[in-house]
Formats: C-alpha cells, structure tokens, sequence
C-alpha cells in the first residue's frame, strides 16, 4: 500500500494540478479492489464472528478469498 498523494497548493501550476489528479485516480483505481475484497469477505458469516482456534483463521480468510475471487471472475 501507499501513501495518497500530495495535493498541490493552491497556487500551484495547472500541470502540478493535472499531474496529482491522475496520480490520486490511478491510486484509487489500485485500491478499489482490495477495498472490494474486503467488503465482501466481511459478508461471509463465518468471518463475521471467529470463534475457531486462531491458528485457523488465516486459512479459512485464504479460502473465502479464494472464493470471492472465483465468485467474481464469474460475474
């Protein structure tokens, strides 16, 4: 992940202007996705409240991620 980037002052250029729109836009589209991600896995019932041993837990997010993914190269 990174950091957003810096905006401009507000006297700055218009191509300093330009140049952070399309860095905050290509940024964003990056991080949509993984915000996806995580907002349907949050969906899943079983994740919603863990109760199983914790050395568990990072398999089954495997899997249900594997799932979410699957489920949407479906769509």
């Amino acid at each position: 992940m990174s950091v957003p980037p810096r905006k401009p002052a507000k006297n700055a250029a218009p191509e300093m202007t330009g140049a952070y729109e399309q860095a905050r836009h290509a940024q964003s589209s990056q991080r949509i996705c993984v915000e996806h991600a995580i907002a349907d896995s949050k969906n899943w019932r079983p994740l919603q409240r863990w109760t199983g041993r914790r050395e568990d837990l990072p398999e089954t997010i495997q899997a249900i991620g594997s799932l979410v993914s699957d489920r949407a190269a479906a769509r």
